[in-house]
Parts: C-alpha cells; sequence; structure tokens
C-alpha cells in the first residue's frame, strides 16, 4: 500500500469512527481498525525486509558479475593457450556459450 492508498485508508477509517451510527452492522469497522494497527506496527519490519532484500539482489548480482569475469578470463587463456594441452572439452562449451552471438553479429553486417 502506498503512501497516497495509506493516506485515504486512515482519513476513511477515521471518518467511519466518528460516525459510526451510519455504519451498517455487517461493516467490520473493528476489524479493519485492527488491521491497519497491524500494518502500522509491522511497516518497520517489512521496510527492512525490502531494504535486505535488495541488498541481497545486488550482492547476488556483483558476485555473478565477478564471476563472469573470470570464467571469461578464463576462457580468453584456454583460447590462447592452443590445442592439445586438455582445454579442448573446455573450448567447446564455452564455444557454444558464444555461438549465438556471433550468428547475431554476422546477420547485421550482412
Amino acid at each position: 500500500m502506498g503512501e497516497r492508498s495509506g493516506s485515504l485508508c486512515r482519513q476513511t477509517r477515521m471518518l467511519l469512527g466518528q460516525n459510526a451510527q451510519l455504519i451498517p452492522p455487517g461493516y467490520q469497522l473493528a476489524e479493519a481498525q485492527r488491521d491497519l494497527a497491524t500494518c502500522d506496527l509491522q511497516h518497520p519490519r517489512f521496510s527492512r525486509l525490502r531494504q535486505l532484500s535488495r541488498k541481497a539482489e545486488d550482492t547476488e548480482m556483483a558476485l555473478g558479475s565477478d564471476i563472469l569475469i573470470a570464467a571469461l578470463e578464463g576462457y580468453a587463456l584456454a583460447k590462447a593457450i592452443g590445442k592439445g594441452v586438455g582445454f579442448d572439452a573446455l573450448k567447446e562449451s564455452m564455444a557454444t556459450r558464444f555461438s549465438g552471438r556471433r550468428r547475431a553479429a554476422r546477420s547485421a553486417t550482412e
């Protein structure tokens, strides 16, 4: 619930609370008030969880980037070392990773 929706909910709750005699018997004003109070109580926790989640995603992205860079450097090293050194399987495996990129580049130049 955003700031504007929260404001609307609070204003509505206050208006209904001041005019309880106008509310039909089936309307659960007390339950709505408890829900809003619980949400207010939990808001700092929810906010902290969102912040931690963003930091975890940033950390995962940074780690993935570091891992990919290391793998690409290793692949370049394997290509430079040449054949017959035991890197042939790695080179083939990595070549399939980049095969689509080459085809796309060739298609763009043609």
